[in-house]
């Protein structure tokens, strides 16, 4: 048996005393303004130049913890302080987002995908919520009519050149989590019409039927590519779309009934992926998966790393809540166990990002330029809370699978 309450705590210890406050003490950037992105295991900086996506998930992260956490004024401070940032270097004319600026906000590379305003529309959206300061409001919502212009015509383009059309499932991922955040500032007709889009993208053009699973690189009409990448399941993706639309479940976008089919889908696709992600003679869950059993061409894949177990952890949790499958806490014990032996620094504060496979820190980082602390400020605070719910739902729910 789990005890919730202890387990609850650990998240909090874990999120307070030691990810935010490495995030805090070493990510600003005091003379030029924004966040580094790429920092040493004892925070210091690699170097210079910044991801505008990874900044904006910095901002999301600390305005969303002074939103639903606690209103500590150094969080939204922290959050101010990249936002600003972004607002004055991030855009072009048409407010649209680059990829990457340099220290001084000068951009250094084109956005090539919609993944850096889709970012930067979510931490727009989330200050907004911690200030009502309508600047933030008015951003975010430039932002999102931009991205609903490329969601229609990614439905319609074909690749140049008659070459081969994909799709990723980060971007669809992405296009989720920022329409449920800015149901605020949405009619709800705009809004509902606008996740129903997303929906069908995920369940009609990202899953596929034999494996029950999302795949991570599709054609544009959702055809197979039986390369490496066509073949591969992306564990952490997965598990955290699956996280986006158990938080789906929550709201009044569909009937009671859809909801709870819906939420017993999600929860069947996180239980599988666990099953075929999991090491056996190592523990913890692998990166990625060949649905077709091939062997993986590039090194590392067998490596762990903490966001991947983080957001298999949150999923599993909010599926046990809102379905009361008994395999969700038997899933969440062994993942957990696993990340809490390997990833916390028990020399220095904040976590390992990965592990190789003899449990061994495999990079002397915390933060990079392709990863920063968005799944670990998110997923440790979202469990923290949800392990709070968990006591009345064994005893409320203890024989039925959807509580009634």
């Amino acid at each position: 048996m789990l005890d919730f309450p202890k387990l609850s705590a650990d998240y909090q210890q874990a999120l307070l005393r030691q990810v935010v406050p490495f995030g805090l003490n070493h990510s600003r950037d005091e003379l030029c303004g924004g966040y580094f992105d790429t920092l040493t295991a004892t925070g210091e900086v690699i170097e210079s130049d910044k991801s505008v996506a990874l900044q904006a998930q910095q901002v999301w992260a600390f305005a969303w913890l002074y939103n639903t956490l606690d209103a500590q004024p150094g969080w939204l401070s922290h959050a101010r302080y990249g936002a600003e940032f972004l607002s004055q270097f991030a855009h072009d004319q048409t407010l649209a987002c680059y990829a990457e600026l340099d220290r001084r906000g000068r951009p250094v590379a084109p956005a090539l995908n919609g993944l850096p305003d889709s970012f930067t529309a979510l931490a727009y959206t989330e200050l907004y919520r911690a200030t009502s300061e309508d600047e933030w409001a008015m951003l975010a919502k430039q932002l999102y009519t931009g991205l609903r212009n490329r969601w229609q015509s990614a439905r319609l383009e074909s690749a140049p050149g008659g070459f081969r059309d994909g799709r990723w499932l980060e971007e669809a991922t992405a296009q989720l989590k920022v329409t449920l955040e800015m149901k605020s500032l949405l009619a709800e007709d705009v809004w509902k019409e606008d996740v129903q889009q997303a929906m069908d993208t995920l369940l009609h053009t990202f899953l596929d039927r034999r494996t029950g699973l999302l795949r991570n690189y599709v054609l544009s009409d959702g055809g197979f590519v039986n390369t490496p990448k066509g073949r591969r399941l992306n564990v952490g993706l997965i598990c955290q779309t699956a996280s986006y639309l158990l938080d789906l479940c929550k709201t009044d976008y569909q009937s009671v009934a859809a909801n709870r089919k819906l939420a017993t889908q999600v929860v069947d696709w996180c239980l599988h992926i666990c099953e075929l992600a999991w090491s056996e003679s190592t523990g913890g869950l692998n990166t990625y998966v060949d649905f077709k059993n091939q062997p993986a061409p590039e090194i590392g894949t067998q490596y762990k790393w903490a966001w991947i177990q983080l957001e298999a952890l949150s999923a599993l949790i909010k599926g046990y809540t809102q379905t009361a499958n008994q395999d969700c806490l038997k899933w969440f014990k062994r993942v957990h166990e696993y990340t809490f032996q390997h990833f916390p620094d028990v020399q220095h504060v904040g976590w390992h990002q990965v592990v190789d496979h003899n449990a061994q820190p495999a990079l002397p980082t915390k933060a990079t330029s392709d990863l920063g602390f968005y799944s670990q400020i998110k997923c440790l605070a979202e469990t923290a809370q949800t392990l709070t719910t968990c006591k009345q739902v064994r005893q409320s729910r203890p024989f039925s699978r959807f509580g009634t």
